[in-house]
This record gives structure tokens, sequence and C-alpha cells, in this order.
């Protein structure tokens, strides 16, 4: 399966075309991918005038007020939004992981696989999300 780079990758390094497939550059689609969930999970819904209304994540900083039963809302929002907007990752999953006590970050393990058929390599990320929403990603 060809996946060709984003306009901003290829803006960002315009001498080379490589495809961003599993087979043929791993690193550069994992970076691509990172990339493009952190951008996409820092997004708010309704923000951005020319996505989707639903593109990006509801503000957490009002699901936060419901500290602890907020977690689950949390999970299932970064759940669907990378199930919807990033089609190289299939079979989704977003795990709560840390002090379930600690209502200044929350901390969650996402885990998925490739959607390349060629390559059947499963992705971990790391997700840290603070006080004022801002997630962090880490690969």
């Amino acid at each position: 399966m060809f996946r060709p780079r984003t306009l901003l990758e290829r803006f960002k390094d315009p001498r080379t075309n490589e495809p961003l497939n599993a087979t043929q550059n791993l690193d550069a689609l994992i970076e691509s991918i990172i990339s493009n969930l952190t951008r996409m999970l820092n997004t708010r819904q309704g923000g951005p005038m020319i996505q989707p209304e639903d593109y990006g994540m509801v503000d957490i900083t009002d699901i936060s007020a419901r500290f602890p039963d907020s977690i689950t809302d949390v999970q299932k929002a970064i759940k669907t939004t990378i199930e919807k907007y990033e089609p190289r990752l299939k079979n989704v999953q977003v795990e709560h992981i840390g002090e379930g006590t600690d209502i200044q970050t929350l901390k969650f393990k996402i885990t998925a696989q490739l959607a390349d058929r060629k390559a059947r390599e499963s992705v971990y990320f790391e997700t840290v999300v603070d006080p004022t929403g801002e997630v962090q990603l880490n690969g």
C-alpha cells in the first residue's frame, strides 16, 4: 500500500518523495504518525475552519471537572479521534495508566497496528494530558 507523504512533510523536505509505508520506510512512517497524532490531539473540535467540525479532541479542560469519572470520556475521545482521522492505524486501544488520584496529568497508552497489510507491526504511544488540555505524545 503506497502512502504518500503529507503536503506539509513534502514542504519540509522537498528533495525526496519516498513513500511512507511500513515495508519501505518504517521510521519515517512512525514519525509521520506521531506528528499527525500530536497535531490532531492538540486541536480542539470546531477550532479549525477548514476541518470537519468533529476533527480533533473535545475540550479536555471541561471534562476534567468530573475527575475521576472523566478518565473514561478522555479515553473514548482519544480512541474515536484516532480511528476516524488516522487511517494508517487499525485496532486502536487506549488504556489509562498511572495513578488514579493525580488530577494534574492523565497518562494513556495507545496500542495499534499499522494498517498496511504487509506489515503486522504493533505500535505503542504514551500520551500525557496536562491540566491545560495539551497532549504530549511519545512513541
